[in-house]
């Protein structure tokens, strides 16, 4: 049982950390850099 309940917490840790570095690229690619260069243009 022990090790299901950390082997269900690693996986858990290792999902949220791909997708906390997978929404990181996205602000950086796809929401930051528009509106800066939008600022900039203004």
């Amino acid at each position: 049982m022990m090790n299901q309940a950390v082997f269900a917490y690693g996986y858990w840790t290792e999902f949220l950390y791909f997708s906390r570095a997978k929404f990181a690229i996205e602000v950086v690619n796809g929401i930051r850099m528009p509106f800066f260069n939008n600022s900039i243009a203004s």
